[in-house]
């Protein structure tokens, strides 16, 4: 295994998939925090069930030992669902239809590789590749779902060791980039419609206070050529969620970089800065319906969400900055009209949905504790 993936995901494990509804089927009141939770409840904020948007989040808990704790739960806060446990992996995401959860398991042969499962946990399956030395790491894939992109290492062979595309079922896997020198692994974020692109960070190893630094590449499908988007002289960085989100139309490229949000098109030319620099700013997003961007600042008062238009010539942060109430790593409802973030008062964080004005809506969660890479399932899954 390579070294920058050994190093985060050494200790990953898989545990028996508990199908196991962790909440009763009702709405929890606003007033009465499930298992006593001393996390965020300003009921004033609080939509009428009927207002709720109907659907269903993936999201992991993260404990103090740095094991993630998988959930899935309906938006109105009801029918938690243990799905599994990883240690330094950081990969579940949803499927474009929906319907499943994609993440990594162990394949039973000493590898690694894609996992699907229900979003009740029932009916786990680990694909493993044609190459039975082969490792597959985070998947990335199309909108359409035709596509998915993988890092890939054979710990036998460090020839194999780089980024990888096929359908789904990795009938036609290939290779499609071997590891450029110096590249560490690679995390990509997402594959053009038509399988002609991959957006994918490649880290390169620790630089200043950037434990995971590399370069931002857009790399061709066919022939694997890499072109990086990112300006020269700036370091890209991973920080936990994905660092680059592809438009709609699968043409640009909007990222974060240099203390900024930056726009690039895929298919050439430099990358253009559409906020303001200034605070550090991560989680940033394109909205389903092409209209917005949304990234997280941290400011030195604390986080908060802001929204750019693609052009800049439209930027507002729409929650305050305020360290009592602050909230990050925004990511969009499937229509494109809703937010899910994770709110923090007073120390204590849950997830919570708002809307485009900064408002919230409701508590999605109820118990106080550090959540990263929560999504809201595609409209045929919620």
């Amino acid at each position: 295994m390579i070294a920058g993936f050994r190093a985060r995901i050494a200790l990953l494990h898989m545990v028996a998939v508990a199908a196991v509804a962790c909440q009763a089927a009702g709405s929890v009141p606003s007033s009465v925090p499930a298992g006593g939770s001393t996390s965020p409840d300003p009921s004033e904020t609080f939509a009428t069930p009927a207002a709720i948007p109907k659907g269903l989040i993936l999201f992991h808990r993260l404990e103090d030992d740095e094991v993630e704790h998988y959930f899935t739960i309906r938006t109105d806060g009801t029918d938690e669902r243990a799905l599994f446990t990883l240690q330094g992996c950081g990969c579940a995401r949803w499927s474009p239809a929906g319907d499943h959860v994609w993440t990594m398991g162990a394949t039973g042969h000493g590898t690694y590789s894609f996992m699907t499962m229900r979003p009740d946990g029932r009916d786990a399956v680990v694909m493993a590749p044609p190459i039975r030395t082969l490792n597959l790491g985070p998947a990335a894939p199309s909108a359409n779902g035709d596509w998915i992109a993988f890092d890939g290492w054979d710990e036998t062979d460090p020839a194999r060791n780089g980024l990888y595309l096929g359908s789904p079922d990795l009938r036609d896997l290939r290779l499609v980039m071997t590891n450029p020198e110096g590249t560490i692994r690679n995390e990509p974020f997402g594959v053009t419609a038509d399988g002609s692109r991959v957006l994918v960070f490649a880290e390169t190893g620790r630089v200043g206070g950037i434990a995971h630094a590399g370069k931002l590449l857009a790399v061709e499908t066919k022939g694997g050529a890499s072109r990086q988007l990112n300006p020269v002289g700036t370091v890209h960085g991973w920080t936990g969620v994905a660092g680059g989100s592809l438009s709609p139309d699968g043409r640009q490229v909007a990222f974060a970089v240099d203390n900024a949000v930056f726009v690039s098109d895929i298919d050439g030319g430099e990358a253009t800065r559409i906020t303001d620099q200034g605070a550090f700013v991560s989680a940033v997003s394109w909205s389903p319906t092409g209209d917005w961007i949304v990234y997280t600042r941290h400011e030195e008062a604390g986080s908060l969400i802001a929204l750019v238009s693609p052009d800049g010539n439209v930027q507002t942060a729409i929650t305050s900055n305020e360290g009592s109430d602050e909230a990050a790593g925004a990511t969009w409802s499937p229509e494109g009209d809703l937010l899910l973030v994770e709110r923090t008062v007073d120390g204590s964080s849950d997830l919570w949905i708002m809307d485009l004005e900064g408002t919230y809506v409701s508590r999605v969660t109820h118990e106080a504790a550090a959540y990263r890479m929560f999504t809201w399932a595609p409209l045929s899954g919620s």
